[in-house]
């Protein structure tokens, strides 16, 4: 008989990396609730700005999406060039400032321009913190850092609807750009004892590439703006078919100089790193299924089941929670277990939930037989699968180029999200009640996107030997 090996022991992770992952982790946080904040009080900041039209409003929403989207890719770059605890530090600085501006703006354009703002400020440190805690921890225990971060995010979106409702009810919609001050604060003031500098040991070769930084950040807007507004304002828009043509001609360009340029604001190269493209296209669908459902189920919920739009925020709250905890055990026992084992048990939970809601959601009003069980096994699902598939593509990353592949899967994150916006708008319309046939299809088409993120996992994912099975 042969004894079997002993397991080598856990690598320690130094006390100033937690803090540093609970700093960042809280930052992204209350940019997870910014994004989906405003939302639910759009109607009383319309009754506000009265001289203001709802499309000029609407900006607040989609002019943040387009913005956290088109500047991410810059963001990060700048953060491996000039020091990433600088630039999430300013980058938390102008989230700041900006809900402080939209707390007491007396007109609309300055509401719309400091909402922009805050995307600017949450565009410069999300990218920043997730790599200040990734060159912290070994790379066997990032699995637990970046479901820790990736978690608090994911409840910050989830919350983001009640929190809103609740505050403005009882304090007024201003208040909900105040309340989260105390995190982003706190965040400043810690920042500069608990995290490290960021800086690279790998000098750049040249100058940025000033015109590809403007190529890219066009062309990922414009991306943005087709996929956002064509819902909205018509595919055939004059807007919307700019925005295309813009595109086409522009990302083309970007990428001919990201090839060519000693130092691209984009280096391709990161797409060659292995599992980072699979794991992008991963994220995309993933995204896409989820934010669409998150689409569908108020509607659903409001217009079906007479629901409000409270009570329906509040009921589908418990299941991101679930998935961030969720999230949280998976990273832990991928480490413990080995990252291959942990995603088969996920990869097809996802599209297993948006077919069940394609399937049995009626008109009946029935939460537990209705949304209960499609929800809740597309968020264990989405809980199971992230935080390991994270860890695989950073795993191969340079460490000078940690924020610049962060800020690529983070844009392309958020605009898988709003590609699953606009398949679902597009399969539903803009009826008053929609009919539950157009309910079904939207939820199919998720279950078509998840399933194929699913397969993705199954099949395209490479686990290295040191994710197959680590100590206990």
């Amino acid at each position: 008989m042969h004894a079997t090996a002993p397991r080598p022991a856990r690598e320690r992770v130094d006390r100033r990396a937690w803090w540093a992952l609970i700093v960042t982790s809280g930052t992204s946080m209350v940019v997870g609730i910014a994004v989906t904040a405003v939302n639910v009080v759009f109607p009383a900041i319309e009754a506000e700005f009265a001289e203001a039209s709802r499309t000029a409003l609407s900006w607040s929403i989609t002019g943040y999406s387009i913005a956290l989207a088109s500047l991410m890719l810059v963001a990060g770059r700048l953060a491996d060039r000039a020091g990433r605890r600088r630039v999430f530090v300013a980058g938390v600085a102008i989230f700041c400032v900006a809900s402080l501006v939209l707390a007491v703006a007396p007109t609309a354009w300055l509401f719309i321009a400091a909402r922009i703002g805050q995307a600017v400020g949450a565009a410069m440190a999300s990218p920043s913190s997730l790599s200040l805690v990734l060159e912290q921890f070994p790379l066997s225990r990032r699995p637990t850092a970046i479901a820790a971060w990736s978690a608090m995010g994911t409840m910050g979106a989830a919350i983001g609807p009640s929190f809103s409702a609740i505050v403005s009810e009882q304090f007024g919609w201003r208040w909900v750009f105040v309340v989260p001050l105390v995190a982003t604060v706190t965040a400043l003031v810690l920042a500069t004892r608990v995290l490290p500098a960021g800086r690279t040991t790998t000098p750049p070769v040249g100058r940025l590439d000033l015109l590809g930084t403007v190529l890219g950040t066009l062309g990922v807007a414009m991306v943005a703006a087709v996929i956002t507004e064509g819902p909205h304002l018509g595919w055939t828009s004059a807007f919307v078919v700019a925005s295309a043509v813009g595109a086409a001609i522009v990302l083309p360009w970007f990428v001919r100089r990201s090839v060519v340029h000693p130092e691209p604001m984009l280096d391709l190269r990161l797409l060659r790193v292995p599992n980072m493209t699979a794991v992008n296209l991963v994220n995309i669908g993933f995204t896409a299924a989820g934010t669409a459902s998150w689409l569908l189920y108020p509607l659903f919920m409001v217009q079906h089941w007479d629901y409000s739009l409270l009570r329906a925020g509040v009921a589908l709250t418990p299941f991101p929670i679930a998935a961030s905890i969720v999230g949280l055990v998976a990273g832990r026992l991928a480490e413990r277990y080995g990252t291959r084992r942990i995603l088969v048990y996920g990869a097809l939970f996802p599209a297993a939930g948006m077919m069940w809601q394609s399937v049995f959601l009626d008109d009946t009003p029935n939460y537990v037989s209705g949304i209960l069980p499609g929800a809740l096994l597309f968020n264990l699902g989405w809980g199971i699968v992230f935080a390991p598939t994270m860890a695989l593509a950073m795993r191969g990353v340079p460490e000078h180029q940690m924020a610049q592949a962060s800020a690529v899967m983070s844009s392309l994150r958020y605009l898988g999200g709003g590609l699953g916006v606009a398949t679902a708008i597009a399969i539903v319309g803009n009826a008053d009640v929609i009919p539950l046939d157009d309910f079904h299809g939207a939820f199919r088409a998720s279950a078509v996107m998840a399933l194929l993120s699913g397969l993705v996992v199954l099949v395209r994912l490479r686990v290295p030997a040191e994710f197959r099975r680590s100590s206990r």
